[in-house]
């Protein structure tokens, strides 16, 4: 294979990525809106349960067929708004839609820079995965004991701003990877979820770092 034919097979696979994030970002957005309502602790368990299974449902459905893998990947992120619903409606109140929207451009400009550090820098970032898995474990970590323990402001500033480094990270590691990938739709699903959640998780770190910093809470 030419090095031409590498890159244009390369360029594919971003090009699938790219798609099917826009497509299910949109999808995501609309399930957000259907379930901003959503106040049953049993429909958010529920829900939860659903997405987190779905995340192991959706590999396995690319892998026996492009149709189901796509099929489960709009269920999923459908699924994934209508849980992230409440939350983002929350922060609605609390910042104002004007701000949830700017953080989620913002979130799609870091998401891009990194994105493109990973991608078209030329450097090895495959050492980076063992790093950012710790780093995420430790959040999970904090993230269980501030279920039980309220952290203060300035706690809670310097958790976000971790969480958004780990998360910037993980566009750099997760771009690179997609660089490195072969151009198949089940690479293009399953890297379409690793961006997805990376996303994700980093716009609600930063709208709980706005939230703390404004003093906003509601």
């Amino acid at each position: 294979m030419t090095n031409g034919t590498v890159s244009q097979s390369k360029g594919g696979l971003f090009s699938k990525v790219s798609l099917l994030l826009t497509v299910s970002m949109g999808i995501s957005a609309f399930g957000a809106y259907l379930g901003a309502g959503i106040t049953s602790l049993g429909a958010i368990i529920a829900l939860a349960i659903a997405f987190i299974a779905g995340a192991f449902i959706v590999p396995f459905a690319a892998k026996s067929s492009k149709e189901a893998g796509l099929v489960a990947l709009a269920v999923w992120t459908f699924i994934s708004g209508l849980f992230l619903g409440p939350t983002m409606n929350h922060y609605v109140a609390s910042l104002g839609w004007q701000t949830v929207f700017l953080s989620f451009l913002g979130t799609g400009g870091v998401m891009a820079a990194c994105g493109a550090i990973g991608a078209l820098s030329g450097k090895d970032f495959s050492n980076m995965g063992k790093y950012l898995m710790f780093g995420l474990l430790a959040l999970i970590v904090v993230g269980i004991v501030n279920i039980f323990v309220a952290f203060s402001t300035g706690v809670t500033i310097v958790y976000c701003l971790i969480g958004m480094a780990i998360f910037a990270g993980f566009f750099i590691f997760d771009f690179f990877r997609i660089s490195k990938a072969e151009n198949t739709w089940f690479n293009a699903i399953t890297a379409t979820m690793q961006i997805y959640l990376d996303f994700i998780n980093f716009l609600l770190y930063l709208l709980r770092f706005l939230e703390a910093v404004t003093g906003n809470k509601k």
